[in-house]
């Protein structure tokens, strides 16, 4: 496995987040949350390409048509071009839905998990939803304090989500047909002396990758949960992560350059130190990952 090297795509983001392969078009996308601007990078350009602005994202799918699935604070859109896209849903049970990580299912449906967070942490629990082809929602787990990433294991049985604000990734049972979740349990403890754990991605071997907010560096853990490796970055806030390239063994990576106080940093963390972040990474990997399921959104 090769060194992390930073690329060159032209600027800094406030919080990349969000990084997802497009095989089709052989491009990586991410947004910029505190931006409201969604990016495009094929490998060998040498600069980024502003795809979405001012709509407010922080998750990506894609869909089976070849348009996007953009998640954020004003709810879940399909996007065509710049300045176009339709709104799929925006609240439930009279409560606006503000949208964190997204991803698609194995049948096209989408799993959305929402946050409540101001400068004082937590508002209210969030909620982890399943979004039907036809854009009808239900809830699928609760409780959840700062939803994050999502990932499938490579038989698409297992769905992890991270809960940054708790510390911990949780496994979920899938059920192919519904895509209802049971056996909800503990796949990692992050310790409190290390970062949160963020965005997540599942290689071909079943392997979790996990970036680290706060803790410099991505995880691997085993199908067990156990770490199998760690790999640290020239910078703090490691936002997101996905595999591409034409043989999904780049791993991106995100990461934020805006400074983001919290209770949540590990003790003694430096603030005034700087070297958050900001610019996309990648990492050359001996594993290579798996394509992201198609959303199938109508």
């Amino acid at each position: 496995m090769s060194e992390v090297e930073r690329v060159p795509v032209g600027g800094d983001d406030r919080c990349g987040e969000a990084p997802i392969w497009d095989t089709w078009r052989t491009r990586l996308l991410w947004a910029d949350i505190n931006a409201s601007v969604v990016y495009e990078y094929r490998p060998g350009d040498r600069d980024r390409a502003v795809l979405s602005r001012d709509l407010p994202v922080s998750g990506l799918a894609i869909n089976n048509d070849a348009r996007l699935v953009l998640a954020g604070a004003t709810g879940l859109h399909l996007w065509t071009a710049r300045g176009e896209y339709r709104t799929v849903v925006s609240e439930h049970e009279g409560q606006p839905l503000v949208f964190n990580d997204i991803i698609a299912g194995p049948t096209g449906k989408v799993y959305a998990g929402t946050l409540y967070w101001d400068d004082n942490g937590m508002q209210r629990p969030g909620r982890l939803y399943l979004i039907e082809r036809d854009g009808t929602l239900r809830v699928v787990d609760e409780g959840i304090e700062l939803s994050n990433g999502l990932g499938f294991s490579p038989d698409n049985r297992t769905l992890y989500y991270a809960d940054s604000a708790r510390r911990v990734i949780y496994a979920y049972d899938v059920d192919g047909a519904s895509g209802n979740l049971s056996r909800k349990r503990l796949f990692v403890q992050v310790e409190g002396d290390e970062g949160i754990p963020d965005g997540l991605s599942v290689d071909i071997e079943g392997y979790v990758w996990c970036a680290q907010w706060y803790g410099g560096q991505v995880v691997r853990y085993d199908p067990e949960g156990r770490v199998e490796r760690r790999v640290p970055l020239p910078v703090r806030q490691v936002a997101s992560l996905a595999c591409g390239g034409s043989d999904l063994m780049d791993l991106y990576i995100t990461t934020a350059g805006e400074n983001w106080p919290s209770h949540l940093s590990p003790p003694g963390y430096d603030y005034a130190a700087g070297n958050f972040g900001g610019g996309l990474y990648k990492l050359r990997l001996d594993v290579p990952g798996k394509p992201e399921h198609l959303a199938a959104l109508t």
